[in-house]
């Protein structure tokens, strides 16, 4: 898990930012040295199984495409997703 958050209703909220290594193998460079990636049914296979695996342990799960925090937006992308996310779990639970 890239970050864990302790929310004050007692939530255990995990925030992943999926790059490309989570879903895709690296290819040698091409003549023009750029490096691509190859679809890797496996290591996707991998990442839903941990994610069930974490859910059933009591977690929340929120994943982010790496592409999304570098996008025009993803400021606005994140203040809105974390304002609605910690007024969801604002409420302490006994």
């Amino acid at each position: 898990m890239d970050f864990l958050l302790l929310a004050p209703d007692r939530s255990r909220i995990v925030i992943e930012v999926d790059g490309v290594q989570h879903y895709g193998r690296k290819n040698p460079p091409d003549e023009h040295g750029k490096v691509t990636h190859t679809a890797a049914p496996q290591l996707y296979a991998e990442m839903v199984a941990e994610d069930r695996r974490l859910r059933l342990a009591g977690y929340e799960i929120y994943r982010f495409g790496g592409y999304e925090l570098t996008a025009p937006g993803s400021r606005q992308l994140l203040e809105e997703f974390f304002t609605e996310l910690l007024a969801r779990h604002q409420k302490l639970t006994l």
